[in-house]
C-alpha cells in the first residue's frame, strides 16, 4: 500500500507548498493591519486549500482519505485559535459525505475525518503558545519536536474500523512523516515571510528614525509634509548657540541637550501631531487642524517647556529660537519657507523668542527677502 501511496502523498505535499505560498503572499506589512479584511481572506484561501488537499488525495473503500488538509487547518490554529481551524477544516472532513448525497457508505471515512480534526486540531491548541507563528526566529526551531507531536494522532482511528489495523500499519509512519514534512515546509514559508517583514520594518522605523532624540528625522518629515492640509501649521525650533555648547561643555553634553529637547516636544504634542528632528540642533513640529490664532501659543508654550528642562550645571538651561507658519492653499514649499524666515528674524532679534509668519501673497519669495536682507546688512557693515 506504500508504495503506490507514496506518488499520491508527494503530489499532495507539492499542492500544500504551491497553495501556501499563495497564503504567504497575504502577508504584505508588519505588524499586520488591524480589521477583519485581511483574516478572512487568510481563512477563505485555507478552506479553499483543505478542499483541494481533499479531492486530490486517493479515495479508499468507506470514503477514507489519506491527505494532507490537516496541515492548513493547524497553520490556521496557531494563528487564529482553534474556533477558526475547526471552522474551515469542516467542510473537507465533511465533502465524502456531501458527495454521497447522504449515503451511509462514506460514513466511515467522515467519522475518522472528523475524529482526526478535533484530536489534531486540539493538541495543536494545546501547543499554539508554544509555536508562535509571530516569533519566527526562535518559537519554530526550539521547539521543533511539537511539529510531530502534534500530528501523531492522526487516522489512529482506524484501528477501530473493521480491517482497518492492517490499513492502519501500512500507512502511518508514511502519512506522518509527510504532515510532519508539509507543516515545516508551510510553517518554514510562513514565518520567513513573516521575518522579512519584521526586518523590513525595522529598518524602515531605523532609516526615518533618528536614533540620538528619538523623533522622526527629516526623510520622514519630507514624507509627511506633502499630507498636510490646509488648517495644519509648521514650526520651526532652533536651539540657541547650540555650538558653544559643544564647544564649552563637549559633544555628549550636547547630545543630551538634543535627547531631552526630543522628549519633551514627543511627550507634550497632541496625538495627531508630530515632532521631527530637521537636522542638527533644529527641529520640526506639524501641529494638525490647529486655529491660526493658537499657533503663537502653541510655539511659545513649547519654547518655555524647553526652557524650563533642567540640566547639570554649569549648563542648567537651554533656549530655543520659534518661527512658524500656517499651511494654506499655497505650496507647502512656501509655508516652509515663511516659517524659516520667522526664525531667521527670531534669531536676528536676539534670539530666545517666537514668531509666526502669516501668508501674505504680496511678499515676495523669501530666497529674495533674504537676498535683500543680506545685502542690506553688508551695506550697513
Amino acid at each position: 500500500m506504500s508504495l503506490p501511496l507514496l506518488p499520491q502523498l508527494f503530489m499532495n505535499f507539492s499542492v500544500l507548498v504551491t497553495l501556501t505560498f499563495v497564503l504567504s503572499l497575504t502577508y504584505r506589512s508588519w505588524p499586520p493591519p488591524p480589521g477583519w479584511h485581511l483574516k478572512s481572506l487568510r481563512l477563505g484561501l485555507t478552506l479553499v486549500s483543505t478542499v483541494a488537499l481533499h479531492l486530490l488525495s486517493p479515495s479508499l473503500p468507506g470514503g477514507i482519505h489519506l491527505d494532507l488538509s490537516l496541515v492548513p487547518v493547524v497553520m490556521m490554529v496557531l494563528r487564529y485559535g482553534v474556533g477558526s481551524g475547526l471552522l474551515i477544516g469542516l467542510p473537507a472532513a465533511l465533502l465524502p459525505l456531501l458527495a454521497a448525497g447522504g449515503d451511509a457508505a462514506p460514513m466511515p471515512g467522515v467519522a475518522l475525518s472528523l475524529m482526526n480534526l478535533l484530536l489534531v486540531g486540539g493538541l495543536t491548541h494545546l501547543f499554539r503558545w508554544t509555536l508562535d507563528m509571530s516569533d519566527p526566529h526562535g518559537s519554530l526551531h526550539r521547539h521543533a519536536w511539537v511539529g510531530a507531536l502534534i500530528f501523531v494522532p492522526y487516522n489512529l482511528g482506524l484501528a477501530l474500523l473493521p480491517g482497518g489495523a492492517d490499513l492502519l500499519q501500512s500507512t502511518y509512519l508514511l502519512t506522518l512523516a509527510f504532515h510532519v514534512l508539509g507543516f515545516w515546509a508551510a510553517a518554514s514559508m510562513i514565518t520567513g515571510r513573516v521575518s522579512l517583514l519584521q526586518s523590513t520594518d525595522t529598518y524602515r522605523e531605523q532609516a526615518h528614525r533618528d536614533a540620538l532624540s528619538g523623533l522622526p528625522n527629516r526623510r520622514q518629515f519630507e514624507l509627511d509634509l506633502p499630507f498636510t492640509t490646509p488648517g495644519d501649521a509648521l514650526l520651526l525650533i532652533d536651539v540657541d548657540h547650540f555650538k558653544q555648547v559643544n564647544d564649552r561643555f563637549g559633544h555628549p553634553v550636547g547630545d543630551e541637550v538634543l535627547r531631552a529637547i526630543g522628549e519633551a516636544l514627543a511627550g507634550t504634542l497632541r496625538g495627531r501631531d508630530r515632532a521631527y528632528r530637521y537636522g542638527g540642533e533644529e527641529f520640526a513640529v506639524i501641529l494638525r487642524r490647529v486655529s491660526p490664532e493658537r499657533i503663537e501659543e502653541v510655539a511659545h508654550r513649547l519654547r518655555e517647556l524647553i526652557a524650563a528642562i533642567p540640566f547639570p550645571a554649569p549648563l542648567e538651561h537651554v533656549t530655543v529660537s520659534v518661527g512658524g507658519a500656517p499651511f494654506g492653499p499655497w505650496s507647502r514649499t512656501r509655508t516652509l519657507w515663511d516659517a524659516d524666515e520667522a526664525l531667521y528674524r527670531v534669531k536676528q532679534e536676539g534670539r530666545n523668542g517666537v514668531r509666526v509668519n502669516p501668508f501674505n501673497p504680496e511678499r515676495p519669495p523669501v530666497p529674495e527677502r533674504r537676498a535683500r536682507t543680506t545685502c542690506l546688512e553688508q551695506l550697513n557693515r
